[in-house]
């Protein structure tokens, strides 16, 4: 009896083999392909936080500053120094200062200072006061210190004087003393011409 069931035996081992060739081919596979997925997915992952980091690097070395710094005094209301955007101009600093004070020179201001000038960091901007410009004589009149005294004065200086010699000199030197400048011309010492040009020159 053992014998009829013997043919049913082999082929059930045979379709166990099989079914199990097949599981093991089928798991083998499966593996190999999560495997392939899982590499690709961390180089993707890896690739794009590479770019971040030096997308993130780049931006940080390239970006400006847009702030600067100006130093304003003179002829302001607040001198000091202050903090603008970068492409100011000379007329915006002189604003943030409290703009012109008492005393600016106005004239100056016109001629020496653009106002739509462009500032750049650390530049130093000065509005100039009136007591500033240089004060210049125009007078034409010699100082005590540069008369030469008619009473007193040496042969050599009184030669130093334009249109007198050794001779009118002696004459002045001769005929003192002098109560008036006048009288060199009055006595004849010196001619009204020489004494004109030289008698703001001249004291007793």
């Amino acid at each position: 009896m053992f014998e009829l069931y013997e043919p049913l035996l082999v082929s059930a081992r045979q379709l166990w083999r099989f079914i199990r060739v097949r599981l093991w081919l089928a798991t083998l596979v499966t593996g190999i392909f999560v495997s392939g997925l899982s590499l690709w997915q961390f180089r993707e992952v890896g690739q794009s936080q590479i770019q971040a980091e030096q997308g993130t690097t780049i931006v940080e070395i390239i970006q400006p500053s847009d702030q600067i710094v100006v130093d304003v005094s003179g002829a302001v209301l607040h001198p000091g120094m202050y903090q603008l955007d970068a492409g100011s101009r000379i007329g915006q600093a002189i604003t943030r200062a409290g703009g012109f004070r008492i005393g600016v020179d106005d004239r100056a201001v016109a001629q020496r200072i653009n106002l739509a000038q462009k500032l750049k960091d650390e530049d130093k901007v000065y509005v100039p006061f009136v007591s500033d410009a240089e004060v210049i004589s125009t007078t034409t009149e010699p100082t005590t210190s540069d008369t030469i005294s008619i009473n007193t004065a040496t042969t050599a200086q009184l030669e130093s004087l334009a249109g007198i010699g050794q001779k009118r000199a002696t004459d002045i030197i001769a005929g003192r003393p002098y109560q008036q400048l006048q009288e060199v011309v009055d006595r004849g010492v010196l001619s009204k011409t020489v004494f004109e040009q030289i008698k703001q020159q001249l004291t007793l």
